[in-house]
């Protein structure tokens, strides 16, 4: 009787692994499933701060990340409304890490209106010193 209630046991257990692993596997899919859905965003062209651009005076100068969802945000802001813009790429460019840690690092999108340094996306702030900048304020 105690072999039988052994080999019981071990099938039980068993079956509660491969049910486990199923549901691991079906969490894991429906995660994979949700990343590729959530992570389509349309394509929004970067402007890369080369010395030709620079030389055009940009309005707005942004030290951001590809993977930066917040600088995505921006892109699309400064393409929307045509506000003269270039991005330098804060991870894979020398001049990018350069001026993102000499601008103390931190949150990104970092965005350089003039003299002010915005931290984050924020449309109001970025209005208001645009307007500062032209002479509207």
């Amino acid at each position: 009787m105690t072999a039988m209630n052994d080999s019981i046991e071990k099938q039980t257990e068993s079956n509660n692994k491969k049910k486990s692993n199923r549901s691991g596997l079906f969490v894991i899919a429906i995660f994979v499933i949700g990343m590729i859905f959530f992570s389509r965003q349309e394509a929004v062209n970067t402007i890369d701060c080369t010395p030709d651009i620079i030389a055009t005076k940009p309005d707005v100068i942004m030290l951001g990340a590809w993977w930066c969802s917040y600088c995505y945000k921006a892109k699309k802001y400064f393409q929307k409304n045509k506000i003269h813009y270039c991005e330098y790429d804060m991870e894979n460019t020398v001049k990018g890490k350069r001026l993102y840690e000499k601008h103390g690092g931190g949150a990104v999108p970092i965005i350089l209106i003039g003299k002010y340094q915005l931290s984050g996306f924020n449309e109001q702030q970025i209005e208001a010193a645009l307007d500062t900048l032209k002479g509207k304020n």
